[in-house]
């Protein structure tokens, strides 16, 4: 056996190797046909609403952001208002409105837009035992700091302030809500750790900054990091390497064609299965190796092909029997 051959199987023996181990890794993790924890994508920041008999009566405001595999992260959520705030803003005539803060995300971010939520008209009900209104907050996509491009290496910053406030005349005119939490509920693939102070939320160390030149954060500005769990960068990682088996076969196989269309389909599913479908073209850093998977593959398809087609045409020349 040549050295080449000999290499070629140590490789191949690794792979599988290594598939199996990680196969076996990913099954010790699946609970109740889930993967991970269910709450492993979950965490909450801010004041907790009321409890008991006052949730209805006191004042609380509460966001939920969600997440899609593509990157794209959206809020909603639902508030509380007791029957003295309503009457003290007159909120049967002033609309309540819902602003996002964003909180600096580095230490040269001083222009910070917020974002506005659309509050949906308030229910009454103060001629129940509650004595509150309530409505939902109509759900829109939200800014995140991140490059989503970068999966499954794509890290995330999630801060806002979130500001209750009404137009009263030409006056703006903020409320204070004791009660303000947002909760993450978010993929299990994604773990969420909240943030206490700024430098931590900037991610970016600097000899001229002191911790103390900045404060912790308040009960209402919820700032987070999100990245992608280890053992789910552990999955796409088994993914990209079973889709490396239809290259392996390749150097094996004497007219490797049917390796080329697998591969085609196996990257297709796999894309779809990690990122989704494509969508105007946008791309994935991870597209970058599934494209050389395809071209190592169609290399030695094609090369093989060729080294055929050679040998078949001299032993025609030769009159030799192929």
């Amino acid at each position: 056996m040549s050295v080449g051959k000999k290499i070629l199987g140590l490789i191949s023996l690794a792979l599988l190797l290594v598939l199996w181990g990680g196969y076996v890794y990913v099954f010790q993790d699946v609970r109740d046909g889930q993967y991970g924890d269910l709450f492993d994508g979950r965490a909450w920041c801010g004041s907790p609403p009321p409890s008991g008999e006052s949730y209805y009566k006191k004042d609380h405001l509460a966001l939920v952001v969600k997440n899609t595999t593509q990157g794209e992260f959206a809020v909603s959520g639902w508030i509380n208002v007791s029957e003295r705030t309503f009457n003290k803003y007159e909120l049967g005539k002033n609309e309540l409105r819902l602003r996002l803060e964003p909180l600096q995300s580095s230490y040269a971010d001083t222009f910070l837009i917020p974002e506005e939520m659309k509050i949906k008209p308030l229910s009454r009900n103060f001629n129940s035992v509650n004595r509150n209104a309530y409505a939902d907050l109509e759900g829109r996509p939200i800014r995140v700091l991140g490059q989503a491009t970068k999966f499954p290496f794509d890290v995330y910053r999630y801060g806002y302030r979130p500001v209750l406030y009404i137009i009263k005349g030409t006056e703006r005119i903020d409320l204070k809500f004791r009660h303000i939490t947002t909760t993450m509920d978010l993929s299990n693939t994604l773990s969420p750790v909240q943030k206490y102070n700024p430098l931590d939320y900037f991610n970016a160390k600097s000899n001229l900054v002191l911790e103390s030149d900045y404060t912790p954060y308040k009960s209402n500005e919820c700032a987070f990091s999100i990245e992608r769990k280890g053992s789910f960068k552990i999955i796409v990682l088994l993914l990209l390497l079973v889709v490396c088996l239809p290259l392996m076969h390749a150097f094996y196989r004497d007219e490797p064609a049917i390796d080329f269309l697998a591969t085609l389909v196996g990257v297709a599913a796999i894309r779809l299965f990690l990122v989704g479908p494509l969508k105007d073209f946008h791309v994935y850093g991870i597209d970058f190796v599934f494209g050389a998977v395809i071209l190592l593959v169609g290399t030695v398809t094609l090369i093989k092909a060729m080294r055929l087609s050679a040998q078949r045409e001299r032993a025609a020349r030769s009159g030799s029997t192929w």
